[in-house]
């Protein structure tokens, strides 16, 4: 990994760590459990394990998600009172959880999150850190095979 923290570009898709933090940085906030958005159906992890989190397209975000359903700034996973909960960020195909549209919700163990084309099942138990080889190999699988868009538009 480089200074800017983006991974290296795999078939021309540039993705960004799940983690900007320092390579020496391990420790967790004091209380914070980590989150892991399990990417369905390959199974690839993506460790959130700072209080706050910005999912979208855009090179600015702590979680990159490239597709064109995605917006730039999709939406934020923050840790609040010992509990995640996701916020959607006005985005143009919107957050769903268990297949409901939501403007901001808390997360349980084994929710179903949708962000654009990607849907990932929410994981709370501890683990150790995703990792970022694995990150982009999952990813890739899932470009391979987009869904097909359907009633989507494209993100703005």
């Amino acid at each position: 990994m480089d200074e800017s923290g983006t991974l290296p570009e795999a078939n021309g898709l540039p993705v960004r760590g799940p983690d900007r933090a320092d390579p020496g940085e391990t420790a967790l906030p004091p209380g914070l459990q980590p989150l892991r958005l399990i990417l369905q159906p390959s199974r690839t992890a993506i460790e959130l394990n700072r209080p706050e989190m910005l999912v979208g397209r855009h090179s600015s975000c702590d979680v990159r998600l490239p597709l064109p359903d995605v917006s730039r700034h999709h939406c934020r996973f923050v840790y609040v009172e010992g509990c995640w909960q996701v916020v959607d960020l006005n985005s143009l195909n919107g957050v769903f959880v268990n297949e409901e549209a939501v403007l901001q919700a808390p997360l349980q163990q084994g929710d179903l999150v949708r962000i654009g084309g990607f849907t990932f099942a929410v994981d709370l138990s501890p683990s150790a850190a995703a990792d970022p080889e694995a990150l982009i190999q999952g990813l890739f699988k899932t470009f391979q095979n987009p869904p097909i868009p359907g009633q989507r538009r494209r993100a703005g």
